[in-house]
């Protein structure tokens, strides 16, 4: 009898999972990326008033000013890691929102010289990423979503959550917030491309800048990305609009040092003015910020 109840029991169980099965994977999931996710906790806080800098992967990202910064905190992403050899800078925090990127350059980026890195993850990319959670890296639950004014979410508590949206500097900027960063400072953010989706759904071609839309012109041929595949440039401006108003309501300072390119969300400096004549870093003195169009 109990040999019976014990196996009506277990085909009972299984009958259950079998056809709910749709809504017990994502939950499943979603349970184990969040518990991946408290490992940020280490991390909330610990640069509490500090400046650091987010390097994007514009074509006016140069070896010069990534030497500028050897000596400061900052968080790069994607492939970066093309211009590594050249530079005397070396990464100091890295993310992956991608699950393209992630799944076909985890172990490349994992290699590379660097403090930590960190790995946005959501239900469809969870399949991609799930044999690396075992790796000496920071996971974390990733979310879209929009606020009443269509801007879309921000995250200041990323054991909970992450919101992407367009870019991953996006991500960069909600991690820096949460390490307690003061004043974030962007280079390479160029916010210009060969190819550009607005809103409206009509494309924007620069024909300068088709193929040659990043730091290096072989980045194209690393990745699976298509060079004429438009960039939807307005989710990125929804991205750069909300991280400035969560931000400004914190009291977080962002600072465009992207040299050219068309950001003008954020109030632009001149990058070779947050250094001294020694090349130490002096941050953004009042003379040299200038009011963004």
């Amino acid at each position: 009898m109990k040999k019976f109840l014990k196996k009506l029991i277990n085909r009972t169980i299984s009958l259950v999972i079998w056809t709910y099965r749709g809504r017990v994977k994502p939950l499943l999931i979603n349970m184990r990326v969040r518990f991946l996710s408290r490992k940020i906790k280490k991390f909330k806080g610990i640069h509490n008033g500090e400046s650091c800098f987010i390097i994007g992967n514009g074509p006016s990202l140069t070896v010069e000013d990534l030497n500028l910064l050897k000596n400061q905190k900052s968080f790069s992403c994607n492939r970066i890691n093309m211009i590594l050899g050249k530079t005397e800078w070396e990464p100091y925090y890295y993310t992956f929102t991608d699950s393209l990127m992630a799944s076909t350059f985890f172990n490349e980026v994992y290699k590379m010289k660097k403090q930590k890195m960190f790995v946005a993850v959501s239900n469809t990319s969870y399949s991609s990423l799930k044999e690396h959670f075992n790796k000496d890296c920071i996971f974390l639950r990733s979310y879209y979503g929009k606020e009443k004014n269509r801007l879309p979410k921000y995250s200041f508590d990323l054991e909970e959550k992450l919101f992407q949206h367009g870019t991953v500097t996006y991500a960069n900027i909600q991690l820096a917030t949460y390490m307690g960063f003061k004043n974030i400072f962007l280079i390479g953010v160029d916010h210009n491309f060969g190819i550009s989706k607005q809103r409206d759904g009509s494309i924007e071609l620069n024909q300068e800048l088709i193929g040659n839309d990043h730091f290096d012109q072989n980045y194209y041929n690393s990745v699976e990305h298509k060079k004429d595949t438009p960039v939807n440039v307005y989710e990125m401006t929804e991205a750069y609009l909300s991280a400035k108003k969560n931000c400004d309501e914190k009291g977080v300072n962002i600072y465009n040092a992207t040299r050219g390119g068309k950001l003008e969300v954020f109030p632009r400096v001149n990058l070779d003015e947050l250094f001294d004549q020694k090349g130490e870093f002096i941050g953004a003195q009042d003379k040299v910020i200038r009011k963004s169009s």
